[in-house]
């Protein structure tokens, strides 16, 4: 449904062959974090994050529609050791956590 007052014009296109490049060489070098904003306010926003090309090219031609807005950011960019909110490990029924790990 296309809201004329809103001045519907050329503009970003992330289907466009460049936008689509520009993620597939990307996903070869990290996953990517997508927020997903509905025209219109339609519901809240959805974040999601991919780390394959085909799974984020048919996500976004299955669940998006004309006046979406589509972001989209390096998860290596973003999310690093250095910058995190908080961090731990999940502590057995003793309270204890490894001091080591497979990561």
């Amino acid at each position: 449904m296309r809201n004329e007052p809103k001045r519907w014009g050329p503009g970003p296109n992330i289907l466009s062959p460049d936008s689509l490049a520009t993620l597939r060489a990307a996903l070869e070098q990290t996953p990517l974090i997508v927020e997903h904003w509905f025209y219109y306010g339609g519901r809240s926003p959805e974040r999601r994050v991919f780390e394959d090309r085909e799974d984020l090219e048919a996500y976004l031609r299955a669940h998006t529609k004309p006046g979406d807005d589509i972001w989209v950011w390096r998860f290596d960019a973003l999310c690093g050791n250095d910058n995190t909110l908080t961090h731990g490990k999940v502590p057995d029924a003793d309270g204890n956590v490894p001091k080591g790990g497979a990561y």
